[in-house]
């Protein structure tokens, strides 16, 4: 819960909207003081956007004391009865749970369209929500079914990677990206993990589909894509494996090379039809009607939390960039670090806000 908290904290569009006091929790209409609820139905009444709303008064408000979050704990858990315990829990579905659970208390009275999984409706949904593309292709005839739907993070299988002894890597490194120094270990790429993403895969033969071109049931290749991108994109690295047919479960520990500057131009729908057609004229059912402008597919990392430890037993901690300095929050320890400690950590969560929002808010740090 800290770990994911952090990186919520320093979200420059979610910090700005409760700091902009968007969400005044003493004016909240949900809002009703811990103990006059005195019913469970009251208790799961509880905002849980409140509770986050006096989070971040308390953690910008100047005091250099640790702050406890018992109180939204406890107020999670009235949403989350199904993780309400003391067991060890996973970050990421904290993460997804804290946004549901925001949607559901703050999201705007007034209907708004979600034709195509268009995320407007609350603050979670307008800082974390984009649209992927689903492309189904008949390989008889070229025919595509596409299909769209709103996602609140992008989960990557982390791929196997590549050996590195003695520092030295692949000197075609993209992207920003910096080999590893002094290791022996296979080494995975976030861009490698992005193109296995997006590239497209053969369905099995008892996966056919009724090609409405053919008029009977073909072979197909599945494509996805990112029609949208967020203004704060979560990278989920899917770090932990269970495989019920080895009936076996386990933690990946490869390391991961990411960059701090991420241009997502290559991942986009827009890239990926220009790839898959090159320069004839797109077919109708291909035709993507909302472009990416170049300058929103650049982003800047701001947090990564990493887990060290094993499947069953382990622990979170976050790594946060502010003002190009990087800082270790490891629960109530603050301590600065080199960038070199965060490239070797073992990413499971990257945050990247888009460039133009990280330097502003860099620069209404810098005047404060």
């Amino acid at each position: 819960m800290n770990s994911v908290l952090q990186a919520l904290l320093h979200a420059p569009p979610l910090r700005n909207y409760f700091l902009g006091d968007r969400h005044n929790r003493f004016l909240c209409p949900r809002r009703k003081p811990m103990t006059h609820r005195a019913t469970d139905a009251e208790a799961r009444a509880a905002c849980l956007a409140c509770d986050l709303d006096e989070i971040y008064s308390a953690t910008f408000s100047g005091e250099r004391t640790p702050y406890s979050p018992a109180k939204f704990l406890y107020s999670w858990w009235q949403h989350a009865t199904n993780l309400a315990s003391y067991e060890q829990q996973d970050a990421h579905e904290f993460f997804i749970s804290i946004l549901d659970h925001i949607h559901e208390n703050i999201k705007d009275d007034q209907p708004k369209s979600h034709e195509q999984g268009h995320g407007d409706c609350c603050i979670a949904h307008r800082v974390f929500s984009g649209i992927l593309r689903s492309d189904v292709i008949c390989t008889n005839c070229g025919f595509s079914s596409t299909t769209f739907e709103p996602c609140m993070d992008f989960s990557l299988d982390l791929d196997a990677g590549c050996n590195i002894s003695n520092g030295v890597a692949n000197p075609k490194a993209r992207n920003g990206e910096r080999n590893l120094a002094g290791m022996n270990s296979k080494v995975s790429t976030l861009m490698r993990c992005l193109e296995r993403f997006t590239r497209a895969e053969r369905l099995d033969a008892e996966q056919k589909f009724f090609c409405e071109r053919c008029k009977e049931r073909q072979e197909s290749l599945k494509q996805m894509s990112i029609r949208r991108l967020p203004l704060v994109s979560c990278f989920h690295i899917k770090r932990f494996e269970h495989s019920s047919v080895k009936k076996m479960s386990r933690k990946v520990d490869h390391s991961l090379q990411f960059p701090f500057s991420l241009d997502m131009a290559p991942y986009l729908s827009s890239s990926i039809l220009r790839s898959r057609y090159g320069n004839r004229i797109f077919p109708s059912e291909a035709i993507d009607s909302e472009p990416v402008s170049e300058l929103s597919s650049e982003f800047e990392i701001f947090a990564v939390i990493m887990h060290s430890g094993k499947l069953d037993a382990g622990h979170y901690v976050t790594y946060l960039r502010l003002n190009n300095q990087w800082y270790r929050c490891d629960d109530a320890w603050v301590t600065r670090v080199d960038e070199h400690t965060v490239r070797t950590s073992q990413a499971y969560m990257l945050f990247y806000v888009q460039k133009t929002l990280y330097y502003k808010a860099c620069e209404r740090a810098a005047e404060v």
